[in-house]
């Protein structure tokens, strides 16, 4: 099975990928979650803003997912929007002032994932600059992925999962206030720096022949067992994706939760060879979108997820003009009950973003002192 390239306008519906789909459900419930607002804040005399609007008019028309409607059912459809700069989950709005331009941007995490935004930043810098744009195969994707659903391999991908998950264990550390409580879940936030560690950790990486991120994983798999006091744990880590030439230029929720457990022992290599283990063969069966296809979301959905997230700095030193970015101060919904953020660029830090209506900040406090104990020692 192979993407082909789509030609012209395509009216066929689709079903949302996994995690746009659990983004739509959540939705439903609260319509403005996951909505993501920030200005950027243009000098005129730093940039052309006529240029500006054109680069973003012709890149967000260079990714279907933006001209894409979402029905009442759920189900997506190609219809192009009359102006692209406001679709049904974005909007891009300019507003002159004496002497800069802001830019007013709000996207919803159920067009895409960490790497589309990068993605669609390079575009915005090559249309600036008046070059070409890669073509963005999303909707040949979503057609490949609906007939690989009807393959046996992706019952097999199922069937592994389900035999490998079988057992209950916990996924994240006990909460102060149970999960069934129905109250709103605002977010909380703890950072950790670990620019100390970062030797030790590039050396325990390359001897072990395990990612930053694996390692992460590894040492708040086993938190969770030492603040639950059990002998095995699970959680979630956010794998990218996009292993087709193909994908590589494509914005869309693409990336996998992929779930992976840890058993208890006091031998390093034991621990090291586990993880290794997890990821590679969560890797080879991740077409199988486990943790994000009901009814398994009802454990997942509360997994401490691990992710690499890519640098801010990065991304904004590749516009080819200078912005400042402005992002509102309000209190923001907890979209996940904990996920720990791996930003590696020049310092090296977690960002634990949690429900700090569900846990208390030392709880969050305890747990992270755990993680970081659990780094010493793998690290030593």
């Amino acid at each position: 099975m192979e993407i082909t390239e789509h030609i012209g306008q395509n009216m066929q519906q689709y079903p949302l990928l996994p995690y746009s789909q659990l983004v739509w459900d959540m939705m439903q419930v609260e319509p403005d979650i996951y909505n993501f607002i920030f200005t950027l804040r243009v000098p005129k005399t730093a940039a052309d803003i006529a240029s500006i609007k054109n680069a973003f008019t012709l890149s967000l028309s260079n990714h279907p997912v933006f001209s894409m409607r979402v029905d009442g059912k759920g189900m997506q459809s190609y219809r192009p929007f009359d102006d692209i700069l406001n679709g049904q989950f974005h909007s891009v709005r300019f507003e002159d002032k004496k002497d800069y331009t802001d830019i007013h941007i709000c996207g919803n995490r159920i067009l895409g994932d960490n790497v589309s935004g990068r993605i669609l930043m390079e575009d915005i810098c090559r249309a600036y600059q008046g070059l070409e744009l890669e073509k963005d195969y999303y909707l040949d994707y979503l057609e490949w992925v609906e007939e690989y659903k009807k393959s046996d391999i992706y019952e097999k991908h199922r069937q592994w999962f389900d035999r490998e998950f079988s057992t209950p264990c916990p996924v994240h550390p006990q909460t102060d206030l149970p999960l069934s409580s129905h109250i709103r879940a605002i977010e909380g936030i703890k950072i950790e720096d670990f620019s100390a560690y970062r030797e030790k950790i590039q050396a325990v990486s390359e001897k072990y022949i395990v990612s930053v991120s694996a390692l992460f994983s590894l040492a708040a798999a086993m938190a969770i067992m030492q603040y639950n006091g059990t002998d095995k744990a699970a959680l979630t880590w956010a794998y990218e994706g996009r292993e087709k030439p193909m994908e590589q230029r494509i914005f869309g929720s693409m990336h996998r939760d992929i779930p992976l457990k840890i058993e208890a022992q006091t031998n390093k290599e034991g621990l090291f060879r586990q993880i290794r283990t997890q990821m590679r063969q969560g890797i080879a069966h991740n077409l199988y979108p486990y943790t994000l296809i009901k009814p398994n979301t009802e454990r997942w959905n509360y997994a401490v997820n691990v992710l690499a997230m890519p640098s801010n700095k990065e991304i904004l030193d590749m516009m080819p003009f200078e912005a400042e970015v402005i992002v509102p101060d309000s209190e923001h919904l907890a979209y996940s009950l904990l996920d720990i953020e791996i930003y590696d660029g020049q310092q090296l830090t977690l960002l634990y973003r949690y429900s700090a209506t569900h846990y208390k900040e030392q709880s969050i406090e305890r747990f992270a002192g755990l993680v970081r104990k659990n780094i010493e020692w793998l690290c030593d």
